[in-house]
């Protein structure tokens, strides 16, 4: 009897392992290819955020927003950076989800994530506070570049693999 209530979850396991693989599979193409394309990306973002703001009747205001940041951080627009950096990062945490396989694995790369942004944000509201810090900027800047970027997937998969072990199944 018990044998036979655990065939189904046995049966389903590879199933499971496919439709995990194909979905890394896909993301890994997909980030490659926005990866590749980034300049229109970033055009594409740009009009649909400015088509946005002209509708909503915020252009002017996006404008003057635009006007404070400082070119060390971006010299594209803002509302384009921040929503092409929100969507690759889920992108790879969604990746990650599938690869990792493990809920304490992907509590370590949210924890990894959220300070590697933390330490962003600290740097670029620091370098505003300090009147146009551009050592902060800098930083802040490469920070972004790396975390928007292939290498923390690259990094976490094998280290979190190698060193944060699965947890143990829980008991039905």
């Amino acid at each position: 009897m018990l044998t036979s209530l655990t065939k189904p979850a046995a049966r389903r396991r590879p199933l499971v392992l496919a439709l995990r693989a194909t979905v890394a599979a896909l993301l890994v193409a997909g980030l490659f290819l926005v990866g590749l394309n980034a300049e229109p990306v970033f055009s594409l973002l740009t009009l649909g955020w400015q088509k946005l703001f002209l509708a909503l009747g915020l252009a002017e205001r996006a404008a003057a927003l635009q006007q404070g940041v400082s070119g060390l951080v971006t010299t594209r627009s803002l509302p384009a950076v921040a929503s092409y950096a929100l969507l690759y990062t889920g992108a790879c945490l969604v990746l990650l989800t599938a690869v990792l396989f493990d809920a304490a694995r992907m509590r370590v790369v949210l924890a990894l994530y959220a300070a590697v942004f933390g330490a962003c944000a600290v740097l670029l509201l620091g370098g505003k506070l300090l009147g146009d810090a551009s050592w902060a900027y800098q930083l802040g800047r490469r920070l972004i570049d790396f975390i928007v970027s292939p290498l923390p997937v690259i990094i976490f998969i094998p280290l979190l693999r190698w060193y944060v072990p699965l947890a143990p199944p829980r008991p039905s």
